[in-house]
């Protein structure tokens, strides 16, 4: 059976569409509410995981009659639980969306057969059957109807009925015209400091047709960084050292607007960065898609609030995303540190028994690109030197240095894995050896860190 995106069955519960943090559901157009977590209720259950709260759909257009809007999805999840704590399945679930508000503005292009939905005058029938965990699907595609004028164009009302868990019903409120949301892309950082500060501006616009009239939410994430706690309109996700932030931001956004925070999101660079990103993620605040919001519980920055300032959106710097144009836009600072050229060798562990013949990975040094790599053995260990052909063609061995004294010589291939074959020989307390590589000290001054110890363990 043929599947469009989103038209799936969630093997372990409702699919996330984005990198989460928790699970959000949206019910009527009220606030997100955070479920992650929570108690469940007693007897068989069925929560509405996603379902929009505004549609919009583009105006007909003669030149591209088959565009539509972005994907109108439903995710339900069964929450359920028997008194032994077994999930609990409920029964014959079927959604009922009324489109009849809806009749010369839009017809329905496709119908998820695959789904068992069958529209039946004005009312579209997915008969989804039982569901142990959850639900992930597309009922339909709509599209415009010529004529059909911008603005307001009516509800859609989603009954979701089975035969032993409480209804859930849902309105969507269907817009026709097409905002475009979109965010200012950053250019990447090189040479950054480590510990020093960066200062992210999130940006958003309007390429769109019609007006977004909600308030908003920043979704901001930063890796090999930590933010500092700056708005109580912000939250975060951890008192102290947070990575993850999520502002609400005040709208409406009129077509061809644009505005950007009356202040930056400041992230600090860790102090063992070589690469890293700062990424934001705006999105319609009762329309989160079905990313994890942090719940509201969670710690408030110690200043002020953040608001938005107006600024002019109109370059190519403001971009949409690539499929969900009226929910989303996001944008990405990439960075590199100036430790990128500081070679760092890593430790290992030789591990056997006394007697054994072992084989054991040699980790490459961090920013390693590739070349020798040079190790003194532990005392009590000797190599066992390996013949040409004799492993696969997709390794390498290492081998005795020409100097000698004991020393191993490793060549490391950056696309190879590289290993040591040797025997454990006697125990001998505190043993330990070596592992080094060489850089240029002209571009890497920080020289004690290109060599790191070789441990040996003994099992029995």
């Amino acid at each position: 059976m043929a599947r469009t995106r989103g038209q799936r069955l969630a093997g372990a519960g409702a699919a996330v569409l984005l990198t989460a943090l928790g699970t959000v559901v949206t019910f009527g157009g009220a606030t997100p509410v955070a479920a992650a977590g929570g108690p469940q209720a007693a007897g068989a259950q069925l929560k509405a995981e996603h379902l929009m709260n505004t549609y919009y759909i583009p105006k007909y257009r003669a030149s591209a009659p088959d565009a539509g809007p972005t994907e109108y999805q439903i995710s339900l999840r069964a929450t359920g639980r028997a008194a032994s704590g077994e999930p609990l399945t409920v029964k014959n679930v079927k959604v009922n969306i009324d489109l009849a508000a809806l009749k010369s503005k839009v017809r329905v292009a496709w119908e998820n057969t695959g789904y068992h939905c069958k529209r039946s005058g004005s009312v579209m029938t997915c008969a989804l059957g039982d569901i142990q965990q959850g639900a992930l699907f597309t009922p339909f595609r709509l599209l415009p109807e010529p004529g059909a004028a911008l603005g307001p164009a009516g509800d859609m009302n989603i009954t979701v009925t089975s035969t032993n868990a409480p209804t859930v019903r849902h309105t969507t409120h269907v817009v026709m015209g097409a905002p475009v949301l979109t965010a200012r892309q950053s250019k990447a950082l090189t040479e950054v400091r480590p510990g020093s500060e960066l200062r992210v501006t999130p940006a958003f616009g309007n390429k769109g047709d019609t007006a977004l009239d909600d308030s908003f939410l920043v979704l901001l994430t930063a890796e090999e960084a930590t933010l500092r706690k700056q708005y109580d309109n912000c939250r975060y996700d951890k008192a102290e050292a947070p990575t993850k932030a999520l502002c609400e931001l005040p709208g409406p956004l009129p077509a061809g607007a644009a505005v950007e925070t009356d202040g930056p999101l400041t992230a600090v660079v860790d102090k063992t960065a070589m690469y890293g990103k700062v990424h934001y993620t705006v999105l319609r605040a009762h329309d989160p898609l079905n990313n994890t919001l942090l719940p509201a519980s969670s710690p408030r920055g110690t200043g002020g609030p953040l608001g938005v300032r107006p600024v002019d959106g109109s370059g190519d710097d403001f971009t949409p995303s690539a499929y969900w144009k009226a929910e989303m836009a996001g944008s990405t600072l990439d960075f590199s540190t100036n430790q990128i050229n500081d070679l760092q060798a890593v430790g290992f562990t030789i591990k056997g028994k006394i007697g054994q013949v072992v084989d054991t990975q040699v980790p490459y040094p961090r920013n390693f690109k590739g070349g020798l790599i040079r190790v003194k053995l532990p005392a009590g260990v000797s190599l066992v030197p390996i013949k040409e052909g004799s492993h696969p063609s997709e390794d390498s061995y290492c081998g005795y240095a020409p100097q000698g004294n004991g020393l191993v010589d490793c060549y490391g291939i950056l696309d190879r894995n590289t290993y040591l074959r040797a025997r454990i020989d006697k125990r001998v307390p505190g043993a330990q050896g070596s592992v080094s590589a060489d850089s240029d000290p002209a571009i890497d001054p920080n020289q004690e860190n290109n060599t790191a110890p070789v441990q040996v363990e003994y099992v029995r």
